[in-house]
């Protein structure tokens, strides 16, 4: 609030007929009998100019309150910030005399239930530096008038509807640092960020983007995440990728193809990558983690892909998620994962091995979640570790010649062992498997002991509903008999 001077009766007056547009939002003490209740400048959320006594800094946002933009909000013409996020303005459009407020440097109306189309008006406001019209029901294109705006540094306008070409004034904003665009159904091509030099995060994610990714990409030098994925990105993988500082490189579900670069072994602050769902093909040798000492999170599942590792010593990163599904990494048994001590998540799957599991990898780490060697050529006995987790994780053996010892893995939520070499009598220790529930997986499934142990976080979303469900104790298939199973 403003120390030196009380509000403008004027401004007084519109703050309240903002309130008035309001339904359920709690503005304590605004027009209220309180002490001071009559300064504007002291109300909550409220800050003035201590010289002028002008409203410079509005920011009311709430969730649960529904109502209108109202018009007075043209009578604060001084404004510099202001915040109505979270409010439901009940599929209203952004109203277009928002354009009047032209000393505006920051708006924020997100997930706000906003929808029509970006009005042209904005494009007066000249002094714009952080504009967030995210997860609304905007339409239409996006107003080229966006690069005239050169002061913007924060743009975010994703979980929109909009559609259309990008405009090629995006690319010449030369104070943007973060541009986010994900979650629409914009078309057309990326556009050349030649006059962008700031930018350091840029999200196309989600979109219908095409065509390659620009060489004009690699002169971005500070970008530290880069996200395209989910879209109709054709070409290759640009060799500059390697020059920049990134730390997110999500270019998955695309079209890409090719090799990929063996400059990305240089990107040495990548924690995040992920290429999956692509058509990549070729090896991926040591040279493509050369340098790459901090990273956590590997996806290249769904290429056409094949790994010659072996980190001979220890790799140069412990990763946390490693996702290779479809990746060729047989027929021998991946020893470089013997370095990897710390994942949570491992998936293997489908993945060429036709070898034993060592017995160093069934020293897992507690922090488990998921475990995926299914549908490989894996044999041997699955031996008695008696591992405990820290939490229930998932685990899927399925689709192999596994045979016998499966009391240790007691502590599981969720486990497949279904089309493996298992025979014999049901264990008995099957009665401590208390972490499952119950749910039907198909026609075939037989359910030897089931519980109901209710999953309020699966953490699988592929096993889970929206509602919390029971599971099944999943991959005893065949037909049970006086407890004994068949294959």
């Amino acid at each position: 609030a403003g120390l030196g001077s009380s509000c403008i009766d004027k401004e007084r007056q519109a703050l309240l007929d903002v309130k008035a547009s309001l339904i359920d939002f709690d503005l304590h003490g605004w027009g209220s009998k309180e002490e001071n209740s009559t300064d504007c400048c002291k109300w909550m959320g409220v800050t003035c100019n201590n010289q002028t006594g002008h409203v410079i800094y509005l920011g009311i946002r709430a969730g649960g309150s529904t109502g209108k933009i109202s018009p007075s909000l043209q009578v604060l013409n001084q404004l510099s910030y202001l915040d109505m996020s979270l409010i439901n303005f009940q599929s209203n459009p952004l109203p277009d005399f928002l354009g009047s407020l032209s000393k505006l440097q920051s708006l924020y109306i997100s997930s706000a239930n906003l929808s029509g189309s970006i009005p042209h008006q904005l494009a007066n406001l000249s002094n714009l530096q952080s504009l967030d019209l995210h997860n609304n029901s905007l339409s239409g294109s996006i107003p080229s008038f966006f690069g005239d705006l050169t002061s913007l540094s924060f743009l975010d306008l994703s979980n929109n509807g909009l559609s259309g070409n990008l405009p090629n004034t995006l690319g010449r904003l030369s104070n943007l640092e973060t541009l986010d665009l994900s979650h629409n159904s914009l078309s057309g091509s990326i556009p050349h960020f030649i006059g962008s030099p700031l930018l350091l995060n840029l999200d196309m994610s989600s979109n219908q983007l095409h065509g390659n990714v620009p060489n004009s990409l690699g002169q971005l030098s500070k970008l530290i995440n880069l996200n395209l994925s989910h879209n109709s990105l054709n070409g290759t993988i640009p060799n500059f990728i390697g020059s920049l500082s990134l730390v997110l490189l999500d270019m998955s579900s695309n079209q890409l193809h090719g090799n990929v670069p063996n400059s990305l072994g240089q990107l040495s602050q990548l924690f995040h990558l992920d290429l999956s769902s692509n058509s990549l093909e070729g090896v991926i040798s040591e040279v493509h983690f050369l340098n790459l000492t901090s990273l956590g999170i590997l996806d290249l599942s769904f290429n056409f892909l094949t790994l010659d590792l072996s980190f001979h010593g220890k790799a140069p990163f412990d990763l946390g998620t490693i996702k290779l599904q479809s990746c060729k990494l047989g027929p021998t048994f991946p020893t470089w994962i013997k370095t990897q001590r710390s994942f949570r998540y491992l998936d293997i799957s489908n993945a060429g091995i036709s070898d034993s599991v060592p017995n160093w990898f069934w020293d897992l780490p507690t922090e488990l979640e998921f475990l995926n060697i299914s549908s490989n050529e894996i044999k041997g006995m699955i031996p008695n570790m008696g591992l405990i987790f820290e939490v229930h994780p998932g685990m899927d053996l399925s689709n192999n010649h596994f045979e016998g010892g499966l009391c240790w893995l007691y502590n599981l939520q969720v486990l497949d062992l279904s089309n493996n070499g298992l025979s014999g009598n049901i264990p008995t220790c099957f009665y401590n498997f208390t972490a499952m529930a119950r749910r039907s997986f198909g026609d075939d499934t037989i359910t030897s002991h089931a519980y109901s142990y209710n999953l309020r976080d699966c953490g699988y979303p592929y096993l889970c509903d929206e509602e919390p469900v029971a599971m099944t104790m999943h991959g005893l298939r065949g037909k049970e008999q006086n407890g004994h199973l068949e294959k």
